[in-house]
């Protein structure tokens, strides 16, 4: 239900909305839709700046209140790409959820034991001389550059584990350190925003259930309007005697997309590619390190024989390009 104390005219773009949420194919998607316009209803209610009667405010937060209902509504009916965006913010592989899991990953907290409060006061300033990113992000900048289907999703290079300073500018001076300083920020605030970080074991652990089977599914079902009747035509109308018979429906608006039937099949693939998008990560304690792995779309086939009839070579698999890996 919509807040109480929320206007009339943004009563019936909350329902809405609450409706729609209601009807995504997803367990997590509903949950974390219906909790963020519940908050940013809420939001609108709180906020003084509403009771100024901002009139360019107001249009802009209806602009996206029904920019986000038409999101939805074409997400629930099949849409590949709308499903799929819905998906990511829920999984946090973009959006506002994406960034909070960044920060819990490179910004852990302020440590309690007294060595490691010592060893973070005893650091550099940040994008100042001396400074060094974050081990965890550089091992996960690392390890999207080698995933498959993250790594193509990834617009800018990647591959620049660290901030290039060049030792002159173009007069052959020195460069100066609010210069440094700056050329470090924006390295590092244009990988984070490259960055796919893990998400928490309870939500991975509902999405490989949802792959594999192990959590039931069901489609959704839509509760049918009220009120509204199909126009039957029974007699020749007026337009066809004076214009002839017209165009008939189009493919038209299937340009962009074509909607499709809500099954567990096309749900799993779904779950598939936002599988491939969230790393699975493991710390050991003895070096310190993060190790992150990736799901792939395609499972290829191990295989395990020998190659002569005499020898001890056993090969266990195929490498990319097709040469057998022995075992």
């Amino acid at each position: 239900m919509p807040p109480r104390s929320l206007p009339p005219q943004w009563a019936h773009l909350c329902r809405a909305l609450l409706r729609e949420c209601s009807y995504l194919p997803d367990p997590l998607a509903r949950a974390y839709h219906h909790d963020f316009i519940m908050q940013r209803f809420r939001h609108l209610c709180e906020d003084p700046r509403d009771k100024r009667h901002n009139i360019y405010r107001q249009n802009q937060l209806r602009k996206k209140a029904v920019q986000g209902l038409s999101l939805l509504h074409r997400a629930n009916e099949g849409y590949s790409r709308p499903l799929e965006k819905v998906l990511r913010q829920a999984y946090g592989r973009k959006g506002k959820k994406r960034q909070e899991l960044i920060d819990k990953l490179v910004h852990p907290g302020f440590p309690t034991d007294h060595m490691s409060v010592e060893e973070v006061l005893t650091r550099p300033e940040i994008f100042s001389d001396g400074w060094e990113p974050p081990r965890v992000m550089v091992n996960l900048l690392k390890a999207q550059q080698n995933a498959g289907v993250a790594a193509q999703l990834t617009l800018s290079g990647l591959k620049q584990h660290a901030p290039v300073i060049p030792e002159t500018n173009s007069w052959g001076w020195p460069l100066s350190e609010n210069r440094r300083r700056n050329i470090r920020k924006r390295w590092y605030y244009n990988r984070m925003s490259d960055l796919l970080p893990p998400l928490p074991d309870s939500e991975l652990q509902i999405l490989e259930g949802l792959i594999s089977g192990s959590i039931p599914w069901t489609p959704p079902k839509k509760r049918k309007a009220i009120g509204v009747v199909s126009e039957v035509k029974t007699a020749l109308s007026t337009d066809f005697l004076t214009e002839g018979p017209q165009k008939g429906e189009t493919h038209r608006k299937h340009v962009d997309g074509r909607p499709h039937v809500i099954t567990r099949r096309f749900m799993e693939k779904q779950w598939k590619r936002i599988s491939c998008l969230v790393p699975r990560m493991t710390y050991d304690p003895n070096t310190q390190k993060h190790t992150f792995t990736w799901d792939t779309i395609w499972n290829v086939p191990k295989l395990a024989y020998t190659a002569k009839e005499g020898t001890d070579e056993v090969f266990e698999g195929v490498d990319k390009g097709g040469k057998l890996i022995k075992k």
